[in-house]
């Protein structure tokens, strides 16, 4: 079996001049050698950094960078290992080769030789060791500026472990008098073996003003990296940032600065934006950075699927599948925190619909009265959590209280059609399997949310309508009424004053007013009712197992024709969950809703641009707005944070935390809860 082995490796040098797999030595001193193909080839590429805090490889990571090198030529460097990343890298396949450069002096890394290898490289990775021989050997030379022509021109993906991840960043510590232990730096930030550097070696994109440290928890390195951090304000008058991955952990950064973490452990971003500039950062003084102890604020990240922070500009409000952190410095001594205002403790939001609701236009009692309904509903769904019920019987609780209100305009407070009719509809979403059903234009189902629920969990169907609707509800054993449950005088009222207008354009519920005579043909009217909102019902729920719901319910639109349905029951439109993003319900002008995909599109902008649940639900709402359309929204995402934006004069809305603190509110910059 060896001859015919060594027949055919020979056959293959033969005709290809080189064999595939082994271990050859290139022409320049520095390689330690290349495993694969010794012919160079060029790929497609994706940029892409790589920060690794050094104890062990991150397989993930490494797979990340392959899969951005296209499959091309990856070389290692170092100024003190071995050859043992060749067989490492090589063995993950996806790569024509893998060659280790060690450049232990100026003169190589000024070889010609040695810099082309790096420029013709697809994916680079800085190994570990002693970042000051980095310094000293590299600094100013053509290996320098080959690995800059790879971060900003070639743009491939580069990473670095340990030392090499160290001098990745603009800001780095350099080690060359010895290392630092956070005792020292704290003690003393202008310790001699504290040394600092400024831009003058790596320019990779977006790390020009980040400090990395390594090693992070496993070797305590908090306290010298908060030093150092304080140092760059001081002696460089700049806002730096940190970026501190633990051991066995990497922090993944793609061309548009989104980071993500892989391996074992957690990564730190840390910004010195929001506490100032330290009170005091002197030599043989101890560091004072307190701040009213928000020197710092520290997002923890772990290796979460979902997980992410932008880089590109630390925005806070992006940040997503971690926690967030104040630390500061009294006396030398760090202190850590946890920042309870970011921490997401909601676990139910409802709305009751949104619109011109003014406060001059409502008596007391009408305030109340909505007030307590809210409250009913939010009760009766947090007591379903509490008690162990999953999040999708929790919403249909809720909204049971508000369907059987005729406050509200879903169930028995629905508005008529046109024809004297009442035409509900609703639809639900179970986050967790991405499951989903929906009615419109039911007659005689009392809580059309249960109906949604039937079909979504005893049928294959998602939508149902009609007489078909209400045949498959008596069928499943839900609660079947005469249609004149419906009937409410004030609804009735309402459609007579709609049908002595006669405007089909009219908005959706009451949300309309009789246009006066300075008003031109394209304002926006119908009937006259001094709450002007939208009547929808909804809520959002997050359970004991993380599971998310949501849920929506309506009577649709007063003085309706043509067999109208709006966006209650479209799903995606105005009903949305999916347990790795969030929970939305929403309530308002239906059209705009559906030709915006209002509710899918707040979990799009969470899972694809990483904004955080407010900014996303905030997003959506004002594209609805630019479009012509009016109303809100409820989010409640996958780690208990939730939003309620509108763009109308109020929202009947609420939310309950997880320990049952209740809060409620009706109008347009309401700051005190009811």
């Amino acid at each position: 079996m060896k001859k015919i082995f060594y027949a055919v490796l020979l056959l293959m040098v033969f005709l290809y001049g080189h064999p595939v797999l082994s271990q050859q030595k290139n022409s320049s001193a520095a390689s330690l050698g290349l495993l694969g193909d010794v012919k160079d080839i060029s790929t497609k590429t994706k940029s892409g950094i790589v920060l690794v805090g050094g104890g062990g490889s991150v397989k993930p990571a490494f797979e990340w960078m392959i899969e951005r090198s296209g499959g091309g030529d990856v070389v290692v460097i170092t100024a003190s290992g071995t050859d043992a990343y060749n067989e490492a890298l090589y063995s993950l396949g996806g790569v024509n080769s893998v060659e280790t450069l060690n450049i232990t002096s100026k003169e190589l890394a000024d070889n010609d030789t040695v810099a082309n290898i790096i420029r013709n490289a697809e994916m680079l990775f800085i190994g570990g060791g002693d970042q000051s021989r980095y310094m000293r050997f590299w600094r100013g030379t053509k290996t320098a500026d080959a690995i800059n022509y790879l971060l900003n021109e070639k743009k491939i993906p580069v990473g670095g472990t340990s030392a090499g991840c160290a001098i990745l960043s603009g800001l780095y510590y350099s080690g060359e008098n010895g290392s630092v232990t956070s005792k020292q730096a704290l003690a003393n930030p202008y310790h001699e073996n504290s040394t600092l550097y400024n831009n003058d070696l790596l320019k990779a994109p977006f790390l020009s003003n980040v400090l990395t440290d390594q090693h992070y928890v496993a070797r305590q390195r908090e306290g010298r990296h908060v030093s150092f951090l304080a140092r760059a304000i001081k002696d460089w008058n700049i806002t730096p940032f940190g970026i501190a991955p633990d051991e066995r952990t990497a922090v993944c950064i793609d061309e548009n600065g989104k980071a993500i973490v892989l391996g074992e452990n957690k990564a730190y971003f840390i910004t010195t934006m929001s506490g100032g500039k330290p009170e005091n950062v002197s030599a043989g003084q101890p560091l004072n950075w307190i701040n009213k102890e928000k020197a710092l604020k520290v997002y923890e990240l772990g290796a979460n699927p979902n997980g992410s922070f932008s880089v590109s500009d630390f925005d806070s409000t992006s940040a997503r599948g971690g926690k967030w952190y104040w630390w500061f410095v009294d006396n030398g001594t760090l202190y850590k925190k946890e920042d309870a205002s970011a921490k997401g403790d909601y676990v139910m939001v409802i709305h009751g619909g949104a619109g011109t609701i003014l406060k001059k236009n409502i008596t007391l009692e009408m305030e109340a009265a909505y007030i307590a309904a809210l409250r009913k509903a939010l009760e009766t769904g947090y007591e379903a959590l509490q008690n162990g019920n999953s999040s999708i019987e929790a919403i249909e609780l809720a909204i049971h209280t508000m369907e059987d209100n005729p406050l509200f305009n879903a169930g028995k407070g629905a508005v008529f059609t046109n024809d004297g009719r009442n035409e509900l509809d609703a639809s639900v979403m179970d986050g967790k399997t991405l499951a989903a059903g929906s009615v419109a234009g039911v007659s005689n189902i009392r809580n059309p949310i249960s109906a949604a629920i039937a079909v979504m969990q005893r049928s294959e169907h998602v939508m149902m309508t009609g007489k078909g609707a209400e045949k498959f509800a008596k069928e499943a054993g839900l609660k079947i009424v005469d249609p004149k449950y419906f009937w409410t005088k004030h609804r009735w009222d309402a459609l007579q004053q709609a049908i002595k207008e006669d405007k089909e354009n009219a908005k959706l519920d009451q949300s309309f007013r009789i246009k006066n005579e300075h008003e031109n043909q394209n304002t926006k009217w119908g009937i006259q009712n001094i709450y002007n909102k939208f009547g929808t019902v909804g809520a959002v729920a997050l359970d004991k197992n993380g599971n998310l719901a949501a849920g929506t319910s309506t009577g649709g639109m007063t003085n309706k024709k043509y067999g109208r349905v709006g966006d209650a029951p479209v799903i995606g439109a105005g009903t949305y969950a999916n347990n790795h993003t969030v929970a939305v319900s929403c309530t308002g002008w239906g059209e705009f809703y559906i030709r915006s995909v209002a509710a899918y599109d707040v979990s799009a902008m969470i899972e694809y641009k990483g904004l955080s649940v407010d900014s996303a639900a905030n997003a959506v709402i004002a594209k609805i707005g630019k479009l012509g359309g009016d109303g809100g929204m409820i989010a409640l995402d996958k780690n208990g944070n939730m939003s309620m934006p509108f763009n109308t004069e109020g929202m009947y809305r609420g939310a309950v935390t997880k320990d049952g603190k209740i809060e409620i509110y009706i109008y347009k910059d309401e700051k005190n809860q009811h």
